[in-house]
């Protein structure tokens, strides 16, 4: 069966692009035969050809742009591709991809499938129109079903929620590089270290954090901070070292830039902390209770079926600083706690989000959707 995946970005920039590279690196190859469509080279094409994928390339330009000859323009060469390929299903990874995907199959006879991972809702007819364009679509979380295609429920038989997977012999605790990185950022082996990895971003909550830290330091002085992630806005990465200064914690927070190493960085955590705004279905947390760490989170999004509050990790209200130092202060006061958690944390994942889990659901839903 021959299968076209189709990549909004040339680059590997977030979680939803490193679940496509998974997933192709776990497909059947005897069973599927994986071809991958890219706005430009980059790390996307350079790992899918690492993987013996055939890349092809396709700019890609911006639907918001409005320039609407541009756009039918690229959506005609898209068909054309396509066309070429004759894939058996077109495989969406993102709304973009699945807009000119749309545009480009009307009056074809392909099965489109729409992979949907993030939960904050486009136009509603925007989401519509994508919607019963295709044969299928993948919701990474019911989170994610509800919050995007709720309000439509004539096109529920289409749905089915796959939740991401991580493969965990990459994500399983490394003593020995949790040592390095503790020597590399200078702190002492005995001092509490927590951590929040993903872009540097607004929604991802730093600033509530900065404050839950804050608080927790006066009574844990020797706690330490890390920030794992690209910086997609340089000046609101200044505007959170301003904060660090201002509230007497930048000696303890350490900004470790775009880390690629990030097995290590969790594997040096006490404590991984992410109180995002939104989340669809984090790959941060499932990487990190493959790891076995303790875990709090929002209770947003998927956060809440990843996370069993209090017995996997602890979820807390989105902005409340007060609970999430409280939190923190819980897991600090009771290590034996907090590792029985993260253990469940680990199991969970063994149970419901490993990769092979994830690439045997997708695949089961290719053959169902061919039939």
């Amino acid at each position: 069966m021959r299968i076209l995946y189709i990549a909004n970005r040339a680059e590997v920039f977030s979680g939803g692009q490193i679940s496509l590279l998974e997933l192709l690196q776990g497909l059947n190859r005897r069973s599927f035969e994986p071809f991958l469509l890219c706005p430009g080279e980059g790390g996307m094409a350079e790992s899918a050809r690492d993987m013996g994928i055939e890349v092809r390339l396709w700019d890609m330009m911006r639907a918001k742009t409005g320039n609407i000859k541009r756009i039918i323009a690229k959506a005609l060469e898209l068909r054309s591709i396509i066309k070429e390929i004759d894939p058996d299903i077109v495989h969406t990874n993102g709304t973009r991809a699945q807009f000119y995907v749309a545009m480009a199959c009307k009056g074809l006879n392909t099965r489109i499938l729409w992979h949907v991972r993030e939960a904050a809702r486009d136009i509603p007819l925007y989401d519509w129109f994508l919607a019963v364009s295709s044969k299928g679509i993948i919701c990474v979380s019911n989170a994610v079903k509800e919050k995007r295609f709720g309000n439509y429920p004539f096109i529920s038989s289409r749905i089915r929620v796959i939740y991401n997977g991580v493969d965990m012999n990459k994500f399983n605790p490394d003593e020995v590089a949790a040592r390095k990185i503790k020597h590399e950022i200078g702190i002492d082996e005995r001092s509490r270290l927590l951590g929040i990895i993903g872009l540097v971003i607004p929604p991802k909550g730093h600033r509530f954090l900065f404050e839950a830290f804050a608080l927790v330091s006066r009574k844990y002085p020797d706690a330490r901070l890390i920030v794992a992630g690209r910086t997609v806005n340089k000046a609101y990465k200044s505007d959170l070292e301003r904060l660090t200064r201002e509230m007497g914690i930048a000696e303890k927070v350490v900004f470790l830039g775009f880390r690629e190493d990030i097995k290590s960085i969790l594997s040096a955590l006490d404590i991984f902390v992410l109180p995002s705004e939104n989340e669809g279905f984090s790959r941060c947390v499932i990487e990190a209770m493959s790891c076995a760490k303790p875990i709090i989170t929002t209770d947003i999004g998927g956060n809440n079926e990843a996370i069993v509050n209090a017995h996997s990790g602890l979820l807390v209200p989105y902005g409340d600083v007060g609970a999430l130092a409280g939190a923190i202060e819980r897991m600090l006061e009771d290590p034996e706690s907090a590792r029985r958690m993260g253990e469940n944390a680990q199991k969970r994942v063994r149970e419901l989000f490993s990769i092979e889990s994830h690439v045997s659901s997708v695949e089961k839903l290719y053959e169902d959707i061919t039939k």
